[in-house]
Parts: structure tokens; sequence; C-alpha cells
């Protein structure tokens, strides 16, 4: 079962079963009035008790018609105004605490230059009523959203499941989303209710959800997916074990989207149901990141070392994309630490070391800045003998910079240390610095070297 959900039903009901499932969040709407389809669409009170009482939070998302169906209309300057206004009645009503989010949706694809203007005066128009009190999201098309977001109209982007509409793609690759709705029409074990599950881009701090107390963040790997396309033309077989002597389970066709769960050699674990649980596996020289790689807490095996998965890294060739693009597994590195995600020419070095250590299911220092890990007293001091896999803080200086440099330890000899890490060279390798002397541009002194 999903951790995040959407639902356009009453599940007060099924708030202690939900719970019981593994769902996390539940996101509901607000509306102007239910429909005879949709009698219980508009949350009420008395269902967000129950939600709050079974431990889970939410978030909401207003729709009256949405420009369904190419219905601009829905969208105009007037209905912005109405809209909102009803939105806020809603959550006074309701008591949805300030600073969480209210998502509005844009439910079309909308691409004609004129319909996204009039879309941006739409959203102008609920921003200035909301005034600042909840944070504005949208739901709809990457292409939308990413017009809305650069005219700085909206905070947090959740992105429809219809991936054939403008933009979704380039989107999720870019890291332009807060949530995504990857698997649509799925339907709960009991009630007769349908739903959708949504993934959560863990380099968000959250996606605008609340509990009883006040607005809620979201733990990284709480609705995390490593989600990859389908790249083999003929579609890939998804088999019962890591190898082609193991029985295909089913094909799925090119450009599906499936998660990940770990790797297996050449072969990834794939989750299809969408619970964090294998259901099989396929080979992953056809399958491509589409939402920066795999998340926290699923690569590699319970039993891997942080070293595991900084060599697994180094073999996957992970390096800095020159011009305006940005690596996205550098940028997921980032989102590991305090501060979420940053381009791939932000320092990366100790983002990596954050990585790596957090996958192997240990504490790090959630901090970008390389020295954290000797000014926090990270782990014990073992300069005085160290192994391969512990981690060495440098500080580095010059070239008009005072900052540090964290790597995995390697080898040593009286005057240098070689290191396994990222951003060495724009890209993770092996490379050696002097313990207390010149490299390049830099002056390097070894601070202490570092094991958990």
């Amino acid at each position: 079962m999903q951790q995040i959900i959407d639902v356009a039903h009453n599940v007060g009901p099924y708030a202690q079963k939900l719970a019981d499932l593994g769902v996390v969040s539940v996101i509901r709407y607000y509306n102007n009035r239910n429909s005879s389809s949709l009698p219980s669409k508009c949350l009420s009170k008395g269902e967000l008790a129950a939600l709050h009482g079974a431990g889970l939070s939410v978030a909401v998302v207003f729709q009256a018609g949405g420009g369904a169906n190419g219905r601009l209309s829905d969208l105009s300057d007037a209905n912005g105004i109405r809209d909102a206004r009803r939105a806020l009645k809603l959550a006074t009503e309701l008591g949805q605490p300030t600073g969480s989010g209210i998502y509005f949706a844009v439910d079309h694809d909308y691409v004609a230059p004129a319909d996204l203007a009039q879309i941006a005066r739409y959203f102008e128009k609920v921003k200035i009523e909301l005034g600042g009190r909840y944070v504005l999201g949208v739901y709809g098309s990457g292409l939308v959203a990413r017009r809305l977001h650069d005219a700085g109209l909206v905070d947090l982007i959740w992105l429809s499941g219809s991936l054939g509409w403008s933009g979704t793609r380039s989107a999720l690759r870019d890291g332009l989303w807060t949530l995504f709705q990857k698997d649509m029409e799925q339907d709960l074990p009991f009630g007769g209710i349908d739903y959708d599950g949504n993934v959560f881009n863990s380099a968000a701090a959250s996606f605008g959800q609340f509990s009883a107390e006040g607005p809620v963040e979201t733990p990284r790997t709480v609705g995390a997916s490593a989600t990859y396309t389908i790249t083999a033309r003929s579609g890939l077989n998804l088999r019962a074990g890591p190898g082609e002597s193991f029985g295909v389970i089913q094909k799925y066709p090119l450009d599906t989207l499936v998660r990940g769960v770990k790797r297996i050699g050449d072969w990834m674990q794939i989750d299809i149901q969408g619970d964090g649980v294998s259901d099989g596996y396929m080979h992953s020289s056809y399958l491509k990141a589409e939402i920066g790689g795999l998340p926290l807490a699923f690569t590699g095996s319970i039993t891997s070392k942080p070293i595991d998965i900084a060599k697994a890294e180094l073999a996957s060739g992970v390096a800095e994309i020159p011009g305006s693009q940005h690596n996205p597994r550098i940028v997921m590195y980032h989102a590991t630490t305090k501060g979420g995600k940053a381009p791939d020419e932000t320092p990366w070095c100790s983002s990596f070391v954050n990585f790596c250590v957090e996958q192997a299911g240990i504490k790090g220092t959630d901090s970008k800045w390389a020295m954290s890990w000797h000014d926090e007293g990270w782990g014990n001091d073992v300069t005085a003998a160290p192994q391969a896999g512990d981690i060495v803080v440098f500080r580095r200086t010059g070239n008009g910079a005072n900052g540090g440099h964290v790597a995995f330890f390697q080898s040593m000899t009286d005057t240098t240390i070689t290191c396994l890490g990222g951003n060495q060279g724009d890209r993770i390798s092996v490379s050696s610095y002097p313990k207390n002397g010149p490299k390049g541009a830099y002056q390097y002194r070894l601070l202490s070297i570092r094991r958990a």
C-alpha cells in the first residue's frame, strides 16, 4: 500500500484501517459543492478528526472543475477570487493550520500561450486572496507547473500521473515537483473506494500536509521512490529472480514507469504495487532513472557498508554535467542533507558521504559542509589506525576558498592519503591528497579520520 494517497471519498470510517496498511498521509478535496457522483468529495470536519485521530496527516487540493476537458472558463480571474475565498472559508471551519498547503487543480493539458497566461492570472488572484496564510500549490502538468513556478506564483507542485501531458517528464527529471501521482486508479481492499498513490520528492521538506497540531514535515523516506523508465523497445520482462534463468512474471512495454527497490548485481528489484516490497526483477541496463535514482534506505542490502555504496556509485560513473543542466544523481545526494536539493556545481563531497552513510542505515551529519564530520565529532576518531572505508576529513584553503573536503579512506603513505569520494575532479573518483601540503591551487591539511 502506498504511503501517500489521494482520494475523492470520505475515508474517515476507514482511517485506522488505512494507518494499519501503512498509509501515512491522505490528500483530500476542497470544492464549492459536491456532485451526485462524488457526494463526499469535500473534506468534512468529522472526517478530518478521524484521520488525525488515526495518526494520519492530511493535505488538501481545491478543485471546482479545474479546467477539465479544456473548459478554461473554470480558471477565470473571477473564479480565482471565488475559489480562494471558498478554500479559506473551509480551511477556517476545519481548523487547517496556517503555514500548511492548499493546492489548486488544473486538470487538463493546456499548452497554448493564451491559455497558460489565463491560468497564471487565475493563480495571481488566488495568491492575493490567500495573503500568505497558506502555501500555494498547483496540481497539473509539468508545463503548467513550470510556468507558475517560474512566475513565483506557486511553491508546491503536484504532477498529475498523466505522463503524456506536456512538460511532466522533464519536470520529473529536473526535480521540479513536490508530489507525483504515479499509481492511478487503485482500489482499497475495503469500502469499494478507489484512490491514487503518490511519490514524494525527498528533496522537499514537506508537501503541505498537516496534523491536528500544525504543519508536518516529511521524513525523507516517506513516500520516496526510485522511479525508472523502461527503455527496451520491445518491452522488458519482470522475472521471479535476478537472472534470465528465472521465470517471466509479466512483460511491461517501452516507457512504462517502474519503482526500483534495490540493485542485485546487474538486476533491479522492482516494486509494481508501490508498497516498497519487491514484485520481481528487471535487468538494470534497460532502466533509465527518471526520478534521481534510488532513494534513502533502498540501495544495496541490509548488510551494506557506506564504502560499498560509494563503490557502487563510483562504478556508475557519476559526474557533473557541464553547463546549465545538473546530474540528477548529484542533486539527489544534496537532497539527503539539510537545505535539500542543489545544483551539481554546489560542492557535493559531504552530500555524497551523507548519502552513502545513510544508505547503510547510519546517521550522517545532515550537512553539505565537509568539515562537519570533524567539527561535530561524528563517530570515533581513528586517525591513528584507519581502515578502508573510514571517513577522511581535510581542511582546504587557497584560491579564495576556506573550507574542506571529505571522502572515504582507501590507503596512505607517510605523506599522502588516497580517497574514494565525490566532487573529486567534478566526479566520483579515487584520488590522492597530501596530509599537509599543496594539491593544485589548494592547500590541504588532514583534520581527522572518522569511523561510525
